[in-house]
C-alpha cells in the first residue's frame, strides 16, 4: 500500500468515525430512553459510552477499509 493510499483511507476513516460519533450518540441516547429507563444513572452512562465507542471503532474501520467504494 503507497504513502497517499494509506493517507487516502485515513481521510476516509475519520469521515466515517464522525459519522459513527454521531450515528453512536443517537443511538445511545434511543436506547437510554427505550431500555435503560429502569437502570442506575451511572450505569446506564457507561453502556452508553461503550456503545458509542463500538459504534466509532467499527465505522473508522469500515471507512478505513471499504470508505472509497461507499464515497465515490
Amino acid at each position: 500500500m503507497k504513502l497517499s493510499e494509506t493517507l487516502k483511507n485515513t481521510a476516509y476513516a475519520i469521515i466515517f468515525g464522525f459519522f459513527g460519533l454521531i450515528i453512536g450518540i443517537w443511538f445511545a441516547d434511543l436506547l437510554s430512553n427505550l431500555i435503560f429507563k429502569n437502570l442506575e444513572r451511572i450505569t446506564t452512562v457507561y453502556i452508553s459510552l461503550v456503545i458509542i465507542v463500538l459504534v466509532i471503532v467499527s465505522a473508522t474501520i469500515l471507512g478505513f477499509t471499504k470508505g472509497k467504494n461507499l464515497l465515490e
